[in-house]
């Protein structure tokens, strides 16, 4: 498909392989990884990233629903699919017949699974240690097992539960502490079928790598423990993590200047003149909107990156538009070329400025893995990097790919 508009989001494939090289060698010793790609890969596209992903070894990804996992297997990934969400007596016809890999959260479950599996299948079972969102009771360990131990068709092969608030992982007396230490009794229960464990979200590997740069000997950590990272696989951290691991932003959110429109002294720009001109002014007209995830609030309140400078957002963020004051910019510069018009609304820039995700979050009084996931569907997805990968497995599809 062709694209009009010269708006896109960048996705730096090589930034992503960095950050996965680098999560794998410092938990070398985990029994299971599985990167989180729900939610379109956190806005990043989940089919390319899937593949690539496969290219890189990875025998495991994980996915909120159904339907996502089956995006990936459309796009030809073939290694394990976990799905997180649950699902009913039809959800499970489909998981079973597409060999998609269950997580087990109630005794409904087991249920609908037995009901279709017509050969021994792979299950992970999760336990609600704090988070109080899915998983069994703590208290319904025993019965689980028994109902499992009953059911010789379902295989355990993981156990796993999501931790509250991973980045408090670093004190000894924490709610991590807590959902660990109990997490660590169910295992007791569960250790005839020798599951592989996965506990670790990014706020927790990134206080587990946090404790042991501090050299502190956690009682609760156990390094064998297998991780599922998420926003740290796109180059972020969640807010407060002291460790300083260099993770690299892998989406840069870009547009262009299309228009630049005099504006004078005192008139007011976009709805409900919000923001009016306190002198003769210079506003450019950026093809982007909130209907493309660029969120309302950010109005009048963030800036972006032209040229290397940051220039503010003014006036009213529209569903197809938003404006910025471009005046102090072009007193000393012109936008000549295309690439001079270049806008960056967070990343990196062509000269490697950045703006961060985290501060775009603060602007709309938000956290970063919205802003990533609210990118849209109306724009497309640049892939950069990974040159083997594109030669090998991509091949004539492109680089432009959503």
């Amino acid at each position: 498909m062709e694209f009009y508009r010269q708006t896109y989001a960048e996705i730096d494939l090589d930034a992503f392989q960095k950050n996965i090289e680098s999560i794998r060698a410092r938990f070398a010793d985990a029994e299971f990884f599985c990167p989180m790609i729900k939610a379109n890969g956190y806005g990043h596209g989940d089919q390319t990233l899937s593949l690539f992903l496969q290219h890189l070894g990875v025998q495991a990804v994980g996915v909120c629903l159904i339907e996502e996992a089956l995006l990936l297997k459309e796009a030809g990934f073939n290694n394990k699919i976990l799905i997180f969400r649950g699902f009913d007596e039809m959800g499970a016809k489909e998981i079973l017949g597409q060999g998609f890999v269950p997580v087990i959260s109630s005794f409904d479950h087991i249920a609908h699974l037995q009901k279709w599996a017509k050969t021994e299948v792979e299950v992970h079972v999760k336990f609600n240690t704090g988070m109080n969102r899915l998983g069994f009771a703590p208290s319904e360990a025993t019965n689980v097992v028994a109902k499992l131990a009953a059911s010789p068709k379902l295989k355990v092969e993981g156990l796993l539960t999501h931790l509250l608030n991973g980045d408090d992982g670093i004190e000894d007396e924490g709610e991590t502490a807590r959902q660990l230490f109990q997490f660590n009794e169910i295992s007791k229960v569960f250790s005839t079928f020798k599951p592989k464990h996965h506990v670790y979200n990014s706020g927790g590997c990134l206080a587990k790598e946090w404790a042991r740069q501090l050299k502190l000997k956690h009682k609760h950590f156990d390094n064998r423990w297998g991780i599922r990272p998420g926003l740290m696989i796109y180059g972020y951290k969640p807010v407060g993590m002291g460790t300083d691991w260099d993770l690299h932003p892998v989406m840069n959110l870009k547009s262009t200047v299309s228009h630049i429109r005099q504006v004078s002294k005192g008139e007011g720009v976009s709805y409900g003149a919000s923001w009016r001109a306190s002198r003769d002014s210079q506003i450019g007209i950026v093809p982007i909107g909130y209907a493309d995830g660029y969120h309302r609030m950010l109005s009048n309140r963030a800036s972006v990156l032209v040229l290397g400078e940051r220039v503010p957002v003014v006036g009213r963020i529209c569903m197809d538009f938003m404006m910025i004051d471009l005046t102090d910019t072009l007193k000393s510069k012109t936008l000549q070329t295309h690439q001079d018009r270049e806008v960056t609304l967070f990343g990196f820039d062509r000269e490697r400025n950045f703006l961060s995700v985290d501060e775009i979050a603060h602007h709309s009084q938000t956290i970063s893995w919205e802003v990533l996931t609210q990118v849209g569907v109306r724009v497309p997805r640049r892939y950069l990097g990974g040159k083997s990968f594109f030669n090998e497995v991509v091949g004539t599809r492109g680089r432009d790919l959503t």
